[in-house]
């Protein structure tokens, strides 16, 4: 583990933990492959706020519990952060239904959201394409043919 990788000691009670401890484990994700975004998640539990920092860079990602400023701040209650990394809230439900809250880039809670299980019960999995290769058939698709 680097420096700057720091990590608390996941429990079975803990799903946040561990779902952040096995996201920082293999350090790139193909999934995240040209992709770079920061993002901050701020957990409430009664009266205390724990941090979970998260650094994607080109599909390396690093984890550490510090603070600071990030491309995007997410911020629920434990109940609803322990929802989305089981697979029981999609991100973009949760931030509609106000269950979390967004501040800064949507995009990169969006990019955030393909490494989030599936709900419970859900087989398969889609391969990941990413915003470049969306972006290109968007442009593609917008042309007028000459």
């Amino acid at each position: 583990m680097s420096a700057t990788q720091t990590r608390s000691r996941p429990t079975a009670a803990d799903p946040i933990s561990q779902f952040f401890d096995c996201l920082a484990q293999p350090g790139h994700l193909a999934t995240f492959e040209s992709e770079s975004a920061t993002i901050r998640f701020d957990v409430r539990d009664d009266a205390t706020t724990q941090r979970w920092h998260v650094t994607v860079h080109d599909g390396d990602v690093t984890v550490t519990r510090r603070g600071g400023p990030a491309d995007a701040v997410v911020t629920a209650d434990r109940p609803h952060l322990e929802a989305l990394v089981t697979g029981q809230l999609n991100a973009t439900a949760g931030v509609l239904r106000g269950l979390l809250s967004c501040e800064g880039s949507m995009a990169a809670l969006m990019m955030f959201q393909r490494c989030l299980p599936g709900p419970p019960g859900s087989t398969g999995q889609v391969a990941p394409i990413s915003s470049r290769a969306v972006m290109a058939q968007h442009n593609q698709k917008g042309r007028k043919p000459r």
